[in-house]
């Protein structure tokens, strides 16, 4: 299985939601910019914690956070 990758996902947001940068990510999504910094750095493994705090700020679709999560660029 490939790894998760991470910033595929906070950039789209970012972009979507014309964010100026992660700290704004950090709190569109109510967690750290220190966390948003481990997870892009795949310092932090990603859980349904964050999948879920994608949803509940964004209302995307579980499956297109996932499939965010899966592509790579």
């Amino acid at each position: 299985m490939a790894p998760l990758v991470p910033h595929t996902l906070f950039d789209e947001i970012i972009r979507v939601y014309g964010l100026k940068n992660d700290a704004a990510l950090a709190r569109m999504l109510n967690i750290s910019p220190a966390n948003i910094s481990r997870f892009r750095y795949n310092r932090r493994p990603i859980g349904a914690s964050l999948i879920l705090a994608v949803h509940d700020a964004t209302n995307w679709p579980i499956k297109k956070i996932k499939g965010l999560l899966n592509e790579q660029k």
